[in-house]
C-alpha cells in the first residue's frame, strides 16, 4: 500500500531542485540582512515582514519567539497545514491546523518540509522570487 499522505507527496520534491532554491534563498538572506541564513533566522524575518511593521531592534525574547512562531504558521500556510482561524484583539493571527502530520517524520523530514514551506512562501509573495535566480 501506498502512503499518499500529503505531506508525504511533498517531501517526494526532488532534493536537487529543493536544494537550489534554499541555497538562493539563504544567499539573499546573508546578502540583505547580513544574518546567517539559519531556518529559524528566516522565519524571524518572515515573522517580522507578516507583522508588517518592520524590524524593531531591542525586541524581547518572547517577541522574537513569536515572531519565529509567526514565520513558521506562515510559511506551513503555503503547503496546508495551518489556516488563519481569526485575529486577536492585538492583531495577530489565530492559526488552525488543517491537516495532521505523519507521525512518523525523521527530523530530516521536518527540516526538508520546512525548507519546502519557506521555498514555497518566498515564490508565493515575492513578484520576483529570489528562488528563480
Amino acid at each position: 500500500m501506498t502512503d499518499t499522505h500529503p505531506i508525504r507527496e511533498l517531501l517526494n520534491e526532488p532534493d536537487e531542485r529543493l536544494d537550489q532554491r534554499w541555497e538562493a534563498i539563504q544567499q539573499f538572506v546573508e546578502e540583505r540582512f547580513q544574518r546567517e541564513p539559519t531556518i529559524e533566522a528566516i522565519l524571524f524575518l518572515i515573522g517580522v515582514q507578516e507583522r508588517g511593521r518592520g524590524y524593531e531592534p531591542d525586541l524581547q525574547k518572547d517577541v522574537k519567539e513569536a515572531l519565529v512562531m509567526e514565520g513558521t504558521y506562515t510559511v506551513f500556510e503555503k503547503v496546508d497545514l495551518y489556516r488563519h482561524a481569526g485575529m486577536e484583539s492585538d492583531g495577530s493571527w489565530i492559526w488552525e491546523r488543517t491537516t495532521d502530520l505523519p507521525e512518523d517524520l525523521s527530523s530530516d523530514e521536518q527540516e526538508k518540509l520546512l525548507r519546502l514551506a519557506i521555498v514555497r512562501y518566498f515564490d508565493e509573495v515575492f513578484d520576483d522570487p529570489v528562488t528563480s535566480r
